[in-house]
């Protein structure tokens, strides 16, 4: 985690789930701009631990994470046919950090990473406090290694997922150019898991299934000027079917268990091209 922080934190302060907007665009008629987001900060993570129960119960307790983003708004003509107000494409990463038993025998290191877009629309394009429904769809990929001491054994679980979510965000000026911004999205996603456990036992298994996510969102937003601005952002993430190894059969296989992530990060959105007065 330490090795990651410094790196995402400078290198990538963007906006995950929650949509970028400029304060200075209200009232106006003419809009359609294109947009760019970083953000990085501090996440902690709970759930899906190795070994449920035992005592070399294991759980990466915090991490680093940064996301990239390109947007684009349209008020006057809408995107795709005129349905879609703004339009997102995503890439984020999260390290769930390295943990390692009170012994020392066991290591475990966790990481995510998605792509998504995001299409929205405005219940009144030109009001002040904005409404929006969104539609989101996403692929990510968990991948997670367990390393033991005694006996040497090295667990490899690779999963992916691809659902969508439906998203309900909203924007109310609380100062001429301070916005505070809230977020609740849920949908469902597919799964498919790989997992290899080499040393001394060798095993190897596989799962298929469906999941849950949802996330809650809130943060604040300052306009430094007509193109740039910068907040603060908290939210929750979770998912209901993450792969872990089965303690019941000896991790030889898996099981699925909820993973929560609660993250605080810095957000920048500047504006580069396109009409924005």
């Amino acid at each position: 985690m330490k090795k990651f922080l410094p790196i995402l934190t400078a290198a990538a302060m963007g906006a995950l789930a929650l949509p970028a907007s400029a304060t200075d665009f209200i009232g106006k008629s003419n809009i359609d701009f294109f947009y760019a987001e970083l953000e990085g900060g501090y996440a902690v993570f709970g759930g899906a631990p190795l070994n449920e129960g035992s005592a070399s119960e294991l759980q990466p307790p915090a991490g680093a994470y940064g996301t990239a983003l390109l947007g684009h708004v349209s008020i006057d003509d809408g995107i795709i046919g005129g349905y879609v107000d703004r339009a997102e494409l995503w890439f984020s990463y999260f390290d769930h950090g390295d943990d390692t038993n009170a012994g020392g025998s066991i290591s475990f290191d966790r990481n995510y990473w998605e792509v998504g877009t995001r299409f929205q629309h405005y219940y009144d394009q030109n009001a002040a406090n904005k409404m929006m429904w969104g539609f989101e769809p996403f692929y990510g990929e968990f991948s997670a290694t367990a390393n033991q001491v005694a006996p040497v054994n090295r667990g490899v679980i690779d999963q992916s997922i691809y659902g969508a979510m439906l998203s309900f965000e909203s924007e109310r000026m609380i100062s001429p150019s301070t916005m505070l911004l809230l977020r609740a999205a849920g949908g469902v996603y597919g799964s498919s898991a790989d997992y290899n456990l080499t040393g001394g036992t060798t095993a190897s298994d596989s799962d298929t299934t469906a999941g849950f996510r949802g996330q809650l969102a809130i943060g604040l937003k300052r306009q430094l000027n007509a193109r740039t601005s910068v907040g603060v952002i908290g939210r929750v993430d979770y998912f209901s079917a993450v792969a872990v190894p089965d303690l019941a059969t000896g991790n030889t296989t898996l099981r699925n268990d909820g993973l929560v992530d609660a993250s605080i990060g810095i957000n920048l959105n500047y504006i580069f091209a396109g009409i924005y007065e």
